[in-house]
């Protein structure tokens, strides 16, 4: 493993660590308002479940559409190069010298 694919990994590992922690906040304040006892209610638990799984479910889809739409940027940026690859080799190819009435007949 090289040194930019273990940054790369840290760097996506602190990412699921931050969301993680900011979704796992937003369910506990919007579905835990009981402080009296220390297990869960059946009510608090379904929220919470509701909550992780209409992010997972919203997650999934956005990136769906994120991996559609970067399938067709990529696509369109591969077309572009080869067409300004085929354009520089054009302009650079020599061009046959024009052949004068002169020089084919003699």
């Amino acid at each position: 493993m090289n040194i930019d694919s273990a940054v790369s990994q840290i760097r996506n590992f602190k990412d699921f660590l931050q969301l993680y922690n900011k979704l796992t906040e937003h369910c506990f304040t919007k579905c835990v308002d009981n402080f009296h006892s220390r297990t869960i209610s059946t009510i608090e638990n379904q929220c919470v479940n509701n909550c992780f799984g209409k992010f997972t479910n919203v997650n999934q889809k956005i990136l769906g559409v994120y991996i559609d739409v970067q399938q067709e940027i990529n696509t369109r940026r591969i077309a572009e190069l080869e067409a300004n690859q085929a354009t520089a080799i054009q302009e650079t190819a020599p061009t046959a010298p024009a052949v004068t009435e002169a020089a084919a007949n003699a």
